[in-house]
């Protein structure tokens, strides 16, 4: 073919259903339903999201693109200390490195102040903006409002979470649903509640609130989450019959998915929630380090912070108000959002003020215990936790309030028992290699997961010489691997061999497995199984000196 023709060449407009007869066809039988992925939110992912999916829902666009006058964001990372002066050096240090916000937590710092260091703090905070986040009135940092005149007051930019400072901006914070482990609908309509409680007292309340999203990893949900609240905010004071003030929103990244196993990874799950959320229209983000939960240096918090520069300055993204803007995936999402949580709000504001939370909560804990079942039947991944584990990792122990029900603290538990008292075991795999290896693989992968970190024997073809190898290693527990018809065969001759100190198990789920439970297998590993109650049942066994409680 000529470039002539190359250039003229004309390819026939594909429709959605020309590419859905095409996707259909490539599934070699099976239902077009196996692409439609459903969420925790309850909405259905498509495989595809053309202009057609896009016209019919609502393009809110326009109304989220006028809620934010900036396309820039605050840096805003918190600074870890152990002192008010060493409090006071570091902010200083941040603010000429990049940070714009001088943020105090009181979860992991919390100390008391001097009045020379409170009046320290009053000069950096007629300069920049603020945010401080408290566990009641009693800290003694918030002394440093006492300092400020009315006036000062008035000019000052910041806001408080914890507890309410007249002439200082509120904030109103989702994190307790997000940490229950609830989804984008719920963390939305717990903002509108408490919007909804405030605006029964105070009247004049859009001009003094700010609100504050913790962000997942989930990375296209998020961004439609910040989206979809602008929205909602719109909706909400209009409502209320309030002038349509735009409203400042903080986002931080979400501890839900940090793990202390193979904590680099946090730093991959920190990128991934801090570029939605910029994505998503933050105006202030708080990048966590990825090493918060054991303690962090002062690497790991320059690294945290320079997740954000990177952003900033190696990307357009700060050119644009709303990038996200046009995006058919994104746009639906927002719109089923939008839709999806004004409902819940309108229901759950109906009902008696004793009910609304118990509700919510009621249905936050439902969705949990669907997260975290994924997560043990390695249905959804943790990486470095519950898939890919590092055998070596050892876990420390937290440096910071441990409140929030993180979903890999139940595979720490598990990896701190085998340190504690440590589980010799093994692999043994039967036939040839490449047809043993995928199931042997398998196996690795579950044990190391659930904290341990087994031997991979050779490829037996004879079960004596298999057993052998397992007395001259002493191995306490074992996992027979091999193709489904060499296991059945196998089995019985290897269950007479066995002595009653070893524990076995069979990789794979057999018709005959109880049967073979009466010559003394323990049970099986298989895909799908729940790791933490199967590992769970190994540490009984193991802290009772490898005895079990039949007699």
């Amino acid at each position: 073919m000529t470039i002539t023709k190359m250039k003229t060449i004309q390819f026939p407009k594909a429709s959605y259903d020309d590419w859905k007869v095409e996707a259909v066809h490539s599934l070699k039988g099976k239902s077009f339903d196996q692409l439609i992925t459903p969420t925790f939110e309850g909405i259905q992912l498509q495989p595809l999201y053309t202009e057609e999916h896009l016209n019919k829902s609502i393009n809110y666009s326009e109304i989220i693109s006028s809620a934010k006058q900036d396309s820039k964001w605050m840096i805003a990372q918190p600074a870890v200390a152990t002192s008010a002066h060493e409090f006071l050096q570091k902010i200083v240090d941040q603010l000429s490195r990049g940070n714009d916000m001088i943020v105090y937590l009181a979860s992991t710092s919390s100390f008391e102040w001097s009045s020379e260091e409170l009046n320290q703090l009053k000069d950096l905070i007629k300069k920049h903006p603020f945010y401080f986040s408290v566990e009641n009135e009693n800290d003694s940092i918030l002394g440093v409002f006492s300092l400020l005149t009315k006036e000062e007051l008035q000019v000052v930019t910041g806001y408080v979470k914890g507890v309410s400072i007249p002439s200082v901006n509120m904030l109103v914070s989702t994190s307790e649903i997000h940490y229950a482990g609830g989804t984008a609908i719920h963390e939305l309509t717990s903002a509108l509640l408490s919007f909804a409680k405030i605006a029964e007292n105070t009247p004049d309340f859009s001009s003094s609130l700010a609100v504050q999203f913790s962000v997942d990893t989930n990375f296209f949900m998020e961004i439609a989450k910040l989206r979809a609240f602008r929205v909602l905010w719109k909706a909400f004071i209009s409502a209320y019959g309030v002038d349509g003030t735009n409203i400042p929103l903080f986002a931080d990244t979400s501890l839900r998915s940090y793990s202390k196993l193979d904590d680099t990874v946090n730093l991959l799950r920190a990128g991934n929630a801090a570029f939605s959320a910029v994505l998503g229209g933050a105006d202030a983000l708080m990048v966590y380090p990825h090493d918060v939960l054991t303690g962090s240096t002062l690497t790991s918090e320059r690294i945290a912070r320079n997740v954000q520069l990177v952003i900033r300055e190696e990307t357009m993204i700060s050119k644009f108000i709303d990038p996200s803007s046009g995006s058919y995936y994104i746009e639906s999402l927002t719109s089923d959002l939008v839709r999806e949580s004004w409902a819940l709000f309108i229901k759950i504001q109906s009902m008696q003020e004793t009910s609304r939370e118990i509700y919510l909560m009621d249905l936050v804990h439902e969705v949990h215990s669907k997260r975290k079942t994924a997560l043990t039947t390695r249905k959804a991944s943790l990486i470095g936790t519950n898939m890919y584990a590092n055998p070596s990792d050892i876990v420390s122990p937290s440096v910071m309030n441990e409140d929030v029900d993180r979903l890999a603290v139940p595979f720490e538990n598990l990896r701190e028992k085998f340190q504690t008292n440590s589980l010799k075991s093994a692999v043994v795999s039967f036939g040839l290699l490449k047809e043993v290896k995928p199931r042997a693989d398998f196996v690795q992968g579950f044990l190391q997961a659930g904290g341990l970190n087994p031997l991979m024997s050779p490829v037996f073809e004879k079960v004596e010489d298999a057993w052998h190898w397992l007395k001259k290693n002493e191995i306490a527990y074992a996992i027979v691997a091999a193709k489904d018809d060499l296991t059945k065969e196998i089995m019985p001759s290897l269950l007479e061999l066995k002595s009653n100190d070893m524990f076995l198990d069979v990789a794979g789920k057999f018709e005959e497995e109880t049967t073979w439970k009466e010559l003394g297998l323990n049970g099986s590993i298989y895909a799908g199984q729940d790791i933490i109650a199967k590992m769970q049942e190994l540490v009984h066994w193991n802290e009772a000196g490898g005895h079990t409680d039949e007699t």
